[in-house]
């Protein structure tokens, strides 16, 4: 079980419509990390056929190098995502879909009804938005997309970065909160992120054992854990197998 106040789920989506996320084609923003998780990660996978699903896409900019990298490995390729914010999603409709087969919902990531099992779900810079009530109904539904032996990856700011950066711009912080979870208790800080060139957004930092904890209980082995220097920026990266 899992103890705090709710907070209002859909601000999270909606403050994506009032920044310029399409500046990250211009700044390359999270490249780096994009291009490793496919290179390092998914194009490990030996298969003939590969399925994807991407959480929160954002504009789609992961989700066009996913598929350039992808069709050229692969016989048979599905991605898939959806993405909630209306800002996003028109610009990736306009700018990023053409020439792609890619089948992508308009919809927060509890309310898709895939047709189908993914080998890997990927979830990037996503988990800081969804507020805590809902993480255990995410984490399961995630466990239900996926198939066997399939693979959930997940990207967050690193839990030291983010405390470093804090303590020299505290003019980013927000609050600081408690997780009861499962026993336990982990810190959750609330804070503002302010990407360059894009704009300012409020994000959740949990501790890195919250996630871990929270996908075990849920039935997934953690098989890889890599902090990843994204141009300066410090995440963390989450592998965990069904």
């Amino acid at each position: 079980m899992m103890i705090r106040t709710m907070k209002n789920k859909n601000f999270f989506y909606l403050q994506y419509n009032k920044i310029n996320w399409q500046n990250q084609q211009k700044t390359k923003i999270n490249f780096l990390l994009y291009n490793f998780i496919i290179q390092e990660i998914i194009l490990k996978k030996k298969a003939l056929n590969i399925r994807v699903f991407d959480i929160g896409f954002g504009i789609g900019f992961f989700m066009r190098m996913l598929y350039a990298s992808l069709a050229k490995s692969y016989k048979n390729l599905t991605v898939e995502g959806c993405e909630p914010s209306e800002k996003n999603y028109e610009y990736f409709v306009k700018k990023i879909r053409k020439n792609l087969k890619l089948k992508t919902y308009h919809k927060a990531f509890l309310d898709v009804q895939p047709d189908e099992k993914f080998d890997f779900i990927t979830a990037i810079y996503v988990f800081p938005h969804f507020v805590l009530d809902d993480l255990e109904k995410i984490a399961k539904k995630i466990y239900s997309m996926l198939s066997e032996k399939g693979r959930f990856i997940m990207a967050v700011a690193n839990e030291k970065y983010i405390k470093e950066k804090l303590k020299t711009k505290k003019d980013l912080f927000i609050e600081k909160n408690t997780i009861a979870f499962g026993g336990k208790k982990y810190e959750e800080i609330l804070h503002y992120s302010d990407i360059p060139e894009i704009g300012k957004v409020i994000d959740y930092n949990r501790e890195e054992n919250f996630y871990i904890d929270l996908f075990k209980r849920n039935k997934f082995n953690l098989v890889e854990k890599k902090n990843f220097n994204d141009s300066g920026f410090i995440c963390t990266i989450f592998v965990f197998a069904k």
